[in-house]
């Protein structure tokens, strides 16, 4: 089942019905969905893996729990950077990582890699050659994560 941005327009306790819902389905009638949103929250409560897209693009992919614990893309990170903090003094204290400029226009898209005019840290070969989603190694072996990043050292880099 394709569910494209099914809770974004809805009140929180609504959204969390929802997502109940969805997932109460899914163990009774072992559904599989596509479930597409910009919350993480909610995608990382409802999925098992998780793809992280950029113009169209994936930048990483991997297990819910392991990507939203420790993201290896700059997007990914600052997509998780941007959801809130229940906690009002750990939301105070954490570090931002604002993202630079605006989206660039998917019908042209900069050249090299799409994300480079926006992240914090870009190199010369960012700005020159799209990445591939190479397979990267993470900390403590938390399962297979692929990623499209030239600054991301992998077993197959």
């Amino acid at each position: 089942m394709i569910c494209d941005e099914p809770i974004s327009a809805l009140d929180v306790s609504i959204q969390a019905q929802i997502l109940n819902l969805l997932s109460e389905l899914q163990r009774e009638l072992g559904l599989t969905y596509v479930f597409i949103a910009h919350d993480l929250a909610a995608v990382r409560h409802i999925s098992d893996r998780i793809a992280v897209m950029y113009l169209g693009h994936v930048v990483e992919l991997g297990a819910a729990d392991a990507l939203c614990r420790s993201p290896l893309h700059p997007y990914t990170r600052a997509l998780i950077a941007s959801v809130p903090l229940p906690d009002p003094r750990a939301e105070r204290a954490r570090v931002q990582l604002p993202l630079l400029g605006d989206v660039p226009s998917p019908s042209s898209p900069p050249s090299g890699c799409a994300f480079h005019p926006r992240g914090p840290v870009a190199i010369a070969r960012c700005r020159e050659e799209a990445p591939a989603l190479l397979s990267a190694a993470t900390e403590g072996g938390e399962g297979q994560r692929q990623v499209a990043c030239h600054l991301i050292d992998g077993p197959a880099r």
